[in-house]
């Protein structure tokens, strides 16, 4: 349990939070039960994605229904789909990262951390980081992968020491990660991150899965 707080702690992202507000947020029971909600908040923004499926499903079925938003996470997604293995991830988080520009929360909505849905991350055009990771969960969904191989992963930095969120990609038995600030696909094994939690799709469950440095890929 105290390993789960201690996760649930870095949940406030792209924010710029010091280690020491990070380590006071974690003994402070106030906070430990805010993160406690993170839960439901993963499983909310399930329903909310899977809201957005429902939409891009029937704009597919009928294209006059369409919003533009829609059109281009399409787009976005059909030309992940015309290529095969890492060449599909790629395409699909080089489109991300050019479509989106990066925002804060606090800038955008005026308050720390409050996560968007793909659609309507893709309208505004912007966002932070697991806006990113979130709308990309869903463009690989359409592009042909499955929900299983894909996690919304906290990270820390391991030269600042501030925390971020990314999305990780499974593929060939390996995980990739997607940041919204590169282009390039990098291996777990190879980041420069200490990944710290991944939220995996079982919106039931909302899984917290803790996983240590040097933990093994396959425990994701």
């Amino acid at each position: 349990m105290l390993r789960v707080i201690r996760v649930l702690a870095f949940t406030s992202l792209c924010m710029g939070v010091s280690p020491a507000q990070a380590d006071d947020r974690m003994f402070d029971p106030e906070a430990a039960s805010r993160n406690a909600s993170l839960a439901l908040k993963w499983q909310d923004m399930q329903r909310r994605i899977a809201d957005d499926e429902a939409r891009v499903a029937a704009c597919r079925a009928e294209t006059w229904m369409c919003s533009d938003d829609e059109r281009r996470l399409i787009a976005i997604a059909d030309m992940g789909h015309a290529r095969d293995g890492r060449a599909r991830i790629g395409e699909v988080n080089r489109a991300v990262n050019l479509a989106i520009r990066p925002v804060s929360d606090e800038r955008r909505f005026g308050v720390a951390d409050q996560w968007s849905a793909p659609l309507e991350t893709m309208s505004a055009g912007e966002g932070d980081c697991e806006d990113y990771a979130i709308l990309k969960w869903l463009a690989l969904k359409e592009a042909g992968i499955g929900g299983d191989d894909l996690r919304l992963v906290i990270v820390r930095e391991r030269a600042v020491r501030s925390s971020h969120a990314i999305l990780a990609v499974r593929l060939d038995g390996r995980w990739l990660l997607l940041d919204n600030r590169s282009f390039a696909l990098v291996d777990l094994d190879q980041t420069h991150y200490r990944v710290l939690a991944a939220l995996g799709p079982d919106a039931e469950k909302a899984q917290i899965v803790a996983i240590g440095v040097g933990s093994a890929p396959g425990v994701m």
